[in-house]
Parts: structure tokens; sequence; C-alpha cells
């Protein structure tokens, strides 16, 4: 049973890398691209054509379904399946899909799954676009783009194991790309070759649940791209090459940004090199590819808008005066903040305006994160070391990555803003590796590169993050797409409730035998919410306000 479930399992996984490549088609057409990068630009306009229909109709498994079928459609009107099928290529992505499958199979939830992910879900799938989304809890004030994707991967019985899909092909298909881009290098390896390898161990090191780092997780995969292709930017004089890798930086990061708004600050590298390079890139913004680029930024913005009464929350200057903005939402910034910044191990110590204020903060914050830090920072630079030691040295000139000022310009611009707003070190891990890549660069490239040596190197990683999960799975005992699914009760608001929606909350009496995720509202129905509500509708549309006392 186990085999035949797997095997459905990797079926799945080829039908949906095919599709999501051939999306991506749509925008990658004639630029220079791969199987793997279309998979990464599939996933965006997935994501987009999601948020565009769910504007109209609720999302169900033949919208989910027909998003699917033209995505293969559209891969074999490309007639280059030989990219994909090509004997070496297949051989060594089933290996790979082999080695990392336990991730997907040892995986947990999210500790906000049940509280905003599973929901949001939900929403998507028993509503069209709700007015007013953000007043139902907290969570949706900070919209993330990547959990407009989760509806699509609903399975009708209500098994919640496939929500995660995306996030697993997104590693899965870095993965591969990143192995296959430096295995397959005919020529010299550059900067840009080992700022991969550079992520690649720590990705492979570190990323053993990617359902731990909830939607941060795709936000760094995504800024990472973006830099990959800056510095691959430099490193060529061919028009085509620089055309593509200019719209890669731009794209990646601005849904990068969307992903997370933590990563804001990576737009910086695009718009650098659009004003250092205008007058090879003026006419590119003309373009139908970022006229799509644009039409993504709209889109996410009015479905902001539609949530909050905000274009871009928090700035109050793009906030409306419509029935369901809510003045509370503004002070939320302040609150993530004292979070963010550890104020839980200085209450009666500190005031909240005392904390934040003149640094107080600081000594306390690293007391309690240093450990963290230290560990993510050692997993980045140990593999580094060991590599460049068992390398030996390379004869001839060293080649330095010529824009690297604007990148560690980036970097202490993106470390202050970490400081200043949200210091939790997953928000980072794009600046930080980028960091380390920037500081031991130098020293890799004296060293000479081999390719037998890199692919020991990754196999061994491989199998760790392989031998990893399985030992958790033996562990826990864990029967293959079989994750625990909690089962709370809930109640009727019955105050609250009208002929317009029903209002339901979690039965934290009954329970309390799931301990803290037992006030989690999980599946229960929409609208599922901690919050007294008034809900109404106009023209179709949902509209929730926060009930006036």
């Amino acid at each position: 049973m186990i085999i035949l479930e797997l095997l459905v399992f990797l079926v799945g996984i080829i039908f949906l890398s095919l599709s999501f490549s051939g999306l991506g088609s749509l925008f990658t057409l004639k630029l220079k691209s791969d199987f793997f990068l279309d998979i990464f630009c599939g996933l965006i306009i997935t994501s987009l054509i999601v948020t565009f229909v769910h504007f109209f109709f609720k999302i169900n498994f033949i919208i989910a379904g027909g998003i699917f079928l033209i995505g293969i459609i559209l891969f074999f009107l490309k007639k280059n399946i030989s990219i994909f099928l090509e004997k070496k290529d297949l051989l060594t992505y089933f290996i790979i899909v082999f080695l990392l499958l336990p991730i997907f199979i040892s995986q947990k939830y999210h500790e906000d799954f049940g509280y905003y992910h599973l929901p949001y879900s939900l929403a998507f799938i028993e509503e069209k676009i709700v007015f007013g989304f953000a007043n139902i809890d907290i969570p949706y004030v900070y919209n993330s783009i990547w959990l407009n994707l989760y509806p699509i991967f609903f399975i009708e019985n209500k098994n919640f194991d496939f929500l995660t899909l995306p996030s697993f092909l997104l590693f899965l298909s870095f993965i591969i790309f990143s192995i296959k881009n430096i295995i397959e290098k005919k020529d010299q390896i550059k900067n840009s070759d080992y700022y991969l390898i550079v992520i690649l161990f720590y990705f492979l090191l570190k990323f053993t649940r990617i359902s731990e780092f909830g939607v941060d997780f795709p936000a760094i995969i995504f800024s990472v791209l973006s830099i990959y292709y800056f510095i691959k930017f430099y490193e060529t004089k061919e028009n085509l090459d620089k055309k593509s890798f200019f719209y890669f930086n731009l794209f990646f990061a601005i849904f990068a940004i969307l992903i997370k708004l933590s990563a804001a600050l990576i737009i910086i590298l695009p718009i650098f090199l659009f004003l250092t390079n205008f007058k090879d890139l003026k006419f590119y913004i003309l373009s139908l590819r970022f006229l799509a680029i644009s039409f993504l930024c709209i889109i996410f913005f009015v479905q902001q808008f539609i949530y909050t009464g905000c274009f871009l929350f928090p700035t109050t200057l793009t906030c409306l005066n419509v029935s369901w903005f809510n003045p509370e939402h503004i002070d939320l910034s302040k609150r993530l903040e004292l979070i963010n910044k550890s104020y839980s191990s200085a209450k009666g110590i500190y005031s909240p305006e005392e904390y934040l204020s003149n640094f107080n903060w600081f000594l306390i914050w690293i007391k309690r994160n240093f450990k963290e830090i230290l560990e993510h920072l050692m997993t980045m630079i140990l593999p580094i070391l060991i590599f460049v030691l068992v390398s030996k040295k390379k004869l001839g000139t060293i080649l330095v990555f010529e824009k690297k000022l604007i990148l560690v310009f980036f970097i202490i611009l993106s470390l202050i803003f970490w400081l200043n707003y949200s210091p939790v070190f997953r928000f980072a891990i794009h600046i930080y590796i980028t960091l380390i890549f920037l500081f031991f660069s130098k020293i890799l490239i004296s060293k000479e590169f081999s390719k037998k040596k890199f692919i020991i190197f990754i196999s061994v990683f491989l199998v760790f993050n392989f031998s990893k999960n399985i030992l958790r799975i033996s562990d826990t005992e864990k029967i293959f797409l079989g994750i625990q699914k909690i089962e709370n009760e809930y109640l009727l608001d019955t105050k609250t409730s009208n002929k317009y929606a029903n209002i339901y909350y979690p039965d934290f009496e009954n329970n309390k035998k799931n301990g803290w995720q037992g006030r989690l509202c999980w599946d229960t129905p929409f609208i599922c919410s901690y919050n007294k509500l008034d809900v109404s509708k106009k023209n179709g549309y949902l509209v929730v306000d926060k009930l006036k006392n």
C-alpha cells in the first residue's frame, strides 16, 4: 500500500512539475531558461491566476484542475520535452526526488497551520473574495501571496497533506536547478556558481523540514534567486542573457516581497540594474513581461485593499475610509515589533515604550536569540570551510565580483531594516547567506574547482538530509501521507451570526485535550473567528466589519 502511495505521489510530482513548467513558459518564452526555472515562474503565474480568479469565483476542484491542465498543454506545445526526458537528467531527477522525499513524508504542520494557513485556504474554497477579511483575525492583515497557492492543492476529502506541496516542489526544483547548473557548467566556475554552492550546502543541512518555516521559506528561495541573477547579470556580455537575467532578478524580487514584506529591500537590486543600465534596459519596461509583473503587483494591492482597506499595509497614506477599514490594525506593527524583539523576556522590567527606545531591547534580544543565530551561521560557514580545505589552490587570476559593493550596501541596509523592525533570524536568511558568500567568495574562487569533489559533497549532504528524515519517520512511526489532523470541536456564535454568514469559534472547553492547538480554528467552517463581527452582503460579496460596541 505504501509503495503504491509513493508511486502515485511521484507521478503527481512529475505532473505538477510539467504543469508549472508549462505555465512558467508564458513568462520565459524567448528568454534564457530551463525546465526548473520555468517551474519557479510557473508558481508565480499560478499564484497570480488564483488570486485574480478568486475575485469572482470560489476556488474549487474544477478551477484547480483547469489551471493544471492548461499548464500541461502549454508544456507540450513548447515541443521541448527532451529537456526533461533526457535519460541522464531523468535519472538524476528521480534520485534527488527519492532522497528528498522524506522531507515531505516526515512533515509536520507549521505552528501557524491550524491558526490561519488552513482557515485561509478554506475561505478561498467556501467564498469568493471577502471584503474586510482582515477583521476575521490578525494574521490576515499581513497578506502573503504564497498562501493563495494552497487552495488548489486542497483535496475534497479534507486531507491537508498536499497543502505544503508548493513549498516542497519549490525546494526540490531549487536543489535540482542548482546542482544541474553547476555540474553541467562547461566554462569556468564563476561567482554566481559559488553563491549557489553556499546556498546548497546550507539548505540541505538546515532545511530538513520545510513546513517549519511556513511562508518564510519561499520568500527566502525567491530572494536568493533574485540575488543570484543579479550576480549573473554582471558575468555575461550577451544581450539576450542580460535581458533574461534582469527579468528574473526583477520578477523574483517582487514575488519575494509579495510573499513576505520583510524581504522589501531586495527591490534595491533590480532598481540598481535598471538605473545603471538604463540605455540597454529602458525598452524592457514596455514589454508584455513587464506588464505581467505590473499586473501581479496591482492584483496583490487590490487584494490587500479588499482585505484591509489599505493598498499597502501598514502605510496609512494608502488607506481609505471604507467601512471595513479597522484603525486598530495600524498599531499591529508595534505589537509585532515587541514580539520580534523578545519583549516577553522583559515584562516587568520595561514598559513597551521604554523597551523599544534607546536600544534597551538589544541585549535581551541577543541573550534570547544568540544560540539560534550562532547555529544558523555555523551551518552556513562550516561546510564552506571544509570544501575550501579539501580543494587545491588555483593558479592564475582571481575573479572578483565587480559589483560587490552594491551587495554590501544592500546587506548593510537590510540588516539595519531587519534589526529595527523584525529581528527574527528566519526573516533574514537570504541576507546572512549573501554576507557569508561575499566574505568567502575570494577564498572560494582562489581554489581549484573539482566537479567530482562537489558531487561527493552534495551526495553526502543529500544522504544526510535523507537519513535525518528517515530516522524522524521511524521515531514517530509515521505512515506516508498520514499527518495527524487536529479534531477540534467548534460552536456557533448565535449573537453575531445572521442570514449572510454563520460565525463559529473553537470550543475551548472540549478542545483542552488538544492543548494549545485546541484554541485554533483548523478546519472549522468559514467564518471562524475570535472577534465579534458584523457581516453583511453587498452585490454578492461578503463584507466583514468589526462589531461596534
